[in-house]
């Protein structure tokens, strides 16, 4: 299994694992160096920031210096770079064979490093592309949805693609909705063709896509994940510190930041029924 996620702009996420066709890395690593060179044509000021995610780590592929993200570079370096990052995380071991890559860490670190381009340059335009080669993991549900409110209140963008052969990610699914990208499952036919999807539907910024049509969505799942059960909710109760979300109401703290919650007040005039023990 491999994983990798790019920003354009500035910022990425992205992560590798093992048991995936050998060919099909590589084929997925000249796709990105096709959206990076387009990306980089459009203007000459335009930078570029990958980040990968690995079950064990999240590590920041492109720049290779200490920059915040780097402008125009010779696309032989950024493949030398990306190809050696790369094979980097997927040499690492990861913390369990059922372990998701980091990519709320990995999407954290992209936005991080967006914000302090934006105060650099108050006029920059930045957005993040998500790639995801895993299967949905619940527990990393409530971190992603704070990377996308977060996203949301940054004005960043975050396109999502998933390349697992699974049914659709309602993380990524959600990721994408709230933060005003657009949400794509690339399998069989559509996984050969990524590279249209991302030059025509990925590359176009805000205000282009506008005039253009936006590719059909899957049908969104609005459900949210209880943090303790990770079942899906059609109704649940969330903390209003850390937007954790639990199946009961019944709790007295948060289970994730100890927030209390406060007790259920009384109405009016009512009286707390006490509970008499029936004698035997």
């Amino acid at each position: 299994r491999a994983e990798a996620a790019r920003a354009s702009g500035g910022g990425a996420g992205g992560g590798g694992g093992r048991g995936r066709p050998a060919d099909e890395l590589p084929h997925l690593l000249e796709q990105l160096m096709m959206l990076c060179s387009a990306y980089w044509s459009l203007a000459s000021s335009n930078r570029l920031l990958v980040v990968g995610a690995h079950p064990a780590a999240a590590r920041l592929l492109w720049p290779e210096r200490r920059e915040l993200a780097a402008e125009v570079a010779p696309p032989h370096r950024l493949r030398a770079a990306l190809a050696r990052g790369v094979r980097g995380l997927v040499a690492l071991d990861p913390l369990s064979d059922a372990a998701a890559p980091a990519l709320a860490a990995a999407l954290s670190l992209a936005l991080c490093r967006l914000e302090r381009v934006r105060r650099e340059e108050p006029l920059a335009q930045p957005r993040v592309l998500l790639l995801s080669a895993s299967a949905e993991c619940p527990s990393a549900s409530l971190r992603l949805t704070n990377a996308a409110f977060a996203a949301k209140k940054l004005e960043v963008a975050i396109d999502t693609v998933l390349l697992a052969p699974t049914a659709d990610s309602i993380s990524l699914q959600q990721l994408a909705h709230l933060s005003g990208g657009v949400y794509h499952r690339a399998e069989g036919s559509s996984k050969e063709g990524l590279g249209c999807f991302l030059l025509f539907s990925v590359l176009p910024d805000q205000h282009c896509r506008r005039l253009l049509a936006p590719p059909p969505q899957s049908r969104l799942e609005t459900r949210a994940v209880c943090t303790l059960t990770k079942r899906h909710l059609d109704i649940g109760y969330t903390c209003s510190v850390c937007l954790a979300v639990f199946e009961k109401h019944s709790l007295r703290e948060c289970a994730v930041c100890g927030t209390r919650f406060p007790l259920p007040k009384l109405a009016p005039g009512a009286k707390l029924k006490k509970k008499v023990a029936k004698a035997k």
